[in-house]
């Protein structure tokens, strides 16, 4: 296999979309003069940090690779996962081979990019991190460096994507190209080294508060630019281009194997010895099992009126949410099960919820990461002040678990139940309720009955009270602990569901 390059180094400009074009890029225009552009690369879906840099330096869809912007804080990527990253390739095939990674982003070095490989990690910002950098480059001969720059995507969710706060920091970032490459130079190897530049994602324009968001399928969002030059990139315009492809146009320019575990190919045109249009392979699919959807629905309150829930949240637009809506940390509107859901990650949600007291249940579509610790996922607050509630939380990579807390019993009640087969990262549906009536609560998951408990007492909510819906947070939950994941059609009714009710929702949703 012809190897191109002798180095590649990986610029990557955290939010920086396709807005190069409206703000002076000078070393950027200069550096890839004659190299190759892709001007619409298509991101990952949720167009989310960890989800998008996950893929491209791993070589696979989202879904595979499993990477979330939580996970990536919490833990380290598996060294025997079946997706490696570029690095661990690079690893296994040249094991003198020197690279780096240089983060303004630490969860980059921590959770995307394997632990052990002996790459060498710098997480700082700004000038720091470009002159550890260029210190470097003057005194090692590398074969991979991974640059995280970040101060695009704080300038976008600050002032909103576009702004001139957001252009300015994309030109700021092209500065630091300047200086990595100047050293490359001055070292000699401008010509035998492969420069990338590439985005993870875009954002939105700023909003009425304005800030900017991601997370979506909007073209402001989804779509990046991919600048090449240097070690046999060719003088060309790239087009059907994915960002998880730039993994292996790295490989590709070291002369090293591509993993057929990656379902990403090397962009046509980019080297001489790439053709166009080469097919996408499928690589090694994600072994899950789904629940299979219905096709068409009707309105959820027409269809299943007999239910009549206080308060139904589809989640359809980012403005969908009741007034008085409180909302905290950083919160993405995804594409979802059906249409669009909810990802938390770090962000909650608070909402009034129209209860009058009685029984009370809740039914959600809930996607989750797994988990290592208790992680709170949905609360119907029955008390202002805490005392009484109902709540969902995922305990551990496989269990939920249903916590009751009645007015007047000093210890909640709770129901854990393991979850089916394989469901971690998939859509489960969830159903939890209280009967004020029989003083039960119980539990279903997929729209099967997994539970019914007796509880000590029969009431949950005080004669005046006003109830709320807490989403990503909890009463028993600390604010280091926060939903890894998406919520769907999330509704809570003044009633206990019952087995009918259940067979109901099973038929709606499932046919």
């Amino acid at each position: 296999m012809k190897q191109w390059a002798k180095r590649v180094v990986l610029f990557g400009v955290d939010g920086a979309g396709t807005f190069f074009e409206q703000t002076p890029t000078p070393n950027i225009d200069r550096i890839f003069r004659n190299g190759a552009v892709c001007r619409r690369a298509l991101t990952e879906l949720p167009s989310i940090s960890a989800e998008c840099w996950g893929s491209i330096l791993h070589g696979v869809d989202c879904r595979r690779h499993g990477l979330t912007n939580w996970a990536t804080g919490k833990r380290t990527f598996p060294t025997d996962s079946p997706y490696p990253s570029v690095f661990r390739v690079i690893r296994e095939n040249r094991p003198d081979a020197e690279m780096a990674s240089f983060c303004e982003w630490g969860n980059v070095n921590y959770g995307i990019i394997e632990n052990n490989l002996g790459v060498y990690e710098v997480n700082a910002e700004g000038d720091e991190l470009i002159q550890a950098a260029v210190d470097y480059i003057n005194g090692h001969d590398f074969t991979l460096i991974y640059f995280h720059f970040d101060i695009p995507d704080g300038a976008g969710h600050a002032h909103g994507y576009g702004s001139p706060e957001h252009l300015a920091s994309i030109t700021l970032a092209d500065s630091w190209i300047g200086r990595v490459t100047e050293a490359i130079e001055k070292r000699g190897w401008l010509e035998d080294t492969l420069l990338l530049v590439e985005p993870d994602h875009g954002g939105t324009p700023p909003d009425e508060h304005g800030r900017g968001s991601h997370g979506g399928d909007s073209d402001a969002e989804k779509y990046v630019c991919f600048f090449a030059a240097g070690g046999g990139a060719q003088h060309t315009e790239l087009h059907d281009m994915l960002t998880r492809d730039t993994a292996p146009a790295i490989l590709h320019a070291l002369g090293l194997p591509i993993p057929d575990t990656w379902n990403s190919r090397v962009p046509g045109g980019l080297f001489a010895d790439v053709p166009e249009n080469l097919p996408r392979p499928e690589g090694l699919p994600v072994q899950v099992e789904e629940l299979k959807l219905k096709k068409e629905y009707g309105r959820f309150e027409e269809e299943l009126a007999g239910l009549k829930p206080a308060l139904h949240l589809p989640f359809s637009t980012p403005d969908a949410l009741p007034e008085g809506t409180e909302r905290m940390g950083k919160l993405y509107l995804v594409d979802g099960l059906r249409e669009k859901a909810m990802r938390f990650d770090d962000g909650a949600l608070r909402i009034p919820c129209p209860l009058e007291g009685g029984s009370v249940s809740f039914t959600a579509w809930l996607r989750l990461d797994a988990v290592e610790n208790r992680m709170p996922v949905l609360s119907v607050r029955c008390a202002e002040d805490g005392s009484s509630w109902i709540c969902i939380a995922a305990t551990g990579e496989d269990h939920l678990v249903l916590s009751v807390k009645l007015r007047g019993v000093n210890k909640p009640r709770h129901m854990e139940v393991a979850l089916p087969a394989k469901r971690t990262g998939t859509w489960i549906f969830a159903a939890g309720s209280f009967d004020a009536e029989a003083g039960t609560a119980g539990f279903s998951i997929n729209f099967e009955p997994v539970m019914h408990q007796l509880l000590p007492g029969r009431e949950i909510m005080g004669e005046g009270e006003k109830a709320q819906l807490l989403l990503g947070i909890d009463d028993l939950s600390t604010d280091e602990q926060r939903f890894p994941g998406e919520l769907e059609d999330v509704c809570v009714y003044n009633k206990a569901l019952t087995d009918e009710d259940i067979a109901k929702l099973k038929a709606y949703y499932l046919g």
